[in-house]
């Protein structure tokens, strides 16, 4: 059987309800003017002149997988890469084939979210896409640091934020994220307090704050290997993250998942369905799909995914354990938890967890206690 029809096939035999089988669709974009300094995603610079064609395979992908179905999207999310990068008219031709196929996008859809860079769109492009339907956007700020951005490799420098925020706000985007990164080389707990008021400042919706990965085949992880990097020690790193939540949470966000911290109203609906291990198709080079215990990934070389849009995927069925095991870890980091009831076959590893103070009950509840925010992977190990 095609891979197509297989998975239509399955979709409808395993769920009649294909209105509502599929909430979120994530798009890949891979490209990028640089590649950072601590990034490992699928993301490459200097093919920009593959985009057309990029674009050309995305639709395919789309029509190939939905051609008979009619999901009723909640979310869509464009990610990177730096989608920025992309014009309006591609982003109009990828909206149209999925407002003819599957939805209307101005009506149905209650979130569709651009990932973008400082540099990489002026005013009148983002008020393009906001004209296009796209109502929130995410800034990959980092920090407000010029020698920091400097390590990670960024592109733009701190007065570029300011101003791209700004070109957003009067572009019309009234739903506005910030991606921060802490515990980077050399960084002070001051210098990290100093990048939380400003971002603070520019009163945005959302904001992410991760502590630095350092991943492999990345230039910070030959320079940690070489031992000529130097970064923040556990205590300062924790202190870091404490400081975080506290000043957020008093300027009124709401901090609901581990790294994210949202105003009243603004929660970011495309992850928390990834954290509550919804179903979602990805489309574009890397990218995966979760339909009814279907999991299947998309090659990560953008000439192979263009070259091969039609024939790319391969099925699998998630044992029920595999996506019990994916429920708890991955529901754990929204600080409201998950309902006992999820940890069915698991009550050594709970009952150990909150002898270790890492794990608490509320009400008919599991979640992380204040410990165990700090110490998520403890936890998650134990469900892995």
């Amino acid at each position: 059987m095609e891979p197509a029809n297989e998975l239509r096939g399955s979709i409808k035999s395993r769920n009649r309800d294909v209105q509502s089988s599929v909430p979120s669709l994530y798009i890949h974009i891979p490209f990028c003017k640089k590649k950072c300094n601590y990034c490992d995603f699928v993301s490459c610079a200097g093919k920009e002149e593959l985009i057309d064609e990029y674009v050309y395979a995305l639709i395919r992908e789309f029509e190939l997988l939905f051609s008979t179905l009619d999901f009723q999207l909640s979310t869509i999310y464009f990610g990177g890469g730096t989608p920025t990068l992309l014009e309006p008219k591609h982003f109009e031709k990828i909206l149209k084939a999925l407002g003819n196929r599957t939805l209307n996008v101005e009506r149905r859809t209650q979130e569709v979210t651009v990932e973008s860079n400082p540099g990489t769109a002026d005013k009148e492009k983002l008020k393009a896409l906001r004209k296009l339907g796209i109502n929130r956007i995410s800034i990959g700020a980092q920090t407000f640091n010029d020698r920091h951005l400097k390590t990670l490799g960024r592109i733009h420098n701190s007065k570029d934020i300011s101003r791209f925020y700004d070109d957003a706000r009067s572009a019309g985007f009234e739903n506005i994220n910030l991606d921060l990164i802490f515990a980077l080389p050399n960084q002070t707990l001051a210098e990290w307090k100093v990048d939380l008021q400003t971002a603070i400042g520019l009163e945005p919706n959302h904001l992410s704050t991760y502590n630095l990965q350092i991943e492999e085949n990345t230039p910070l992880y030959l320079r940690q290997t070489a031992n000529s990097l130097q970064l923040p020690g556990e205590e300062e790193e924790l202190k870091m993250y404490e400081y975080a939540i506290e000043t957020l949470t008093s300027a009124g966000f709401n901090h609901y998942e581990i790294s994210n911290f949202a105003k009243p109203g603004f929660q970011c609906l495309h992850n928390i369905n990834y954290w509550k291990n919804g179903n979602y198709i990805g489309i574009g080079a890397g990218a995966h799909s979760h339909v009814n215990g279907k999991r299947w990934s998309n090659p990560n070389s953008i000439e192979e995914y263009i070259a091969n849009h039609e024939r790319r995927f391969t099925i699998n069925d998630s044992p029920d354990s595999i996506d019990q095991h994916e429920t708890l870890f991955l529901g754990l980091r929204l600080l409201e938890g998950l309902s006992i009831d999820k940890f069915s076959g698991f009550e050594q590893e709970v009952a150990e967890l909150i002898n270790d103070g890492l794990l608490e009950r509320d009400g008919d509840r599991y979640k992380l206690s204040k410990k165990g925010l700090y110490l998520g992977n403890l936890v998650f190990e134990k469900f892995v």
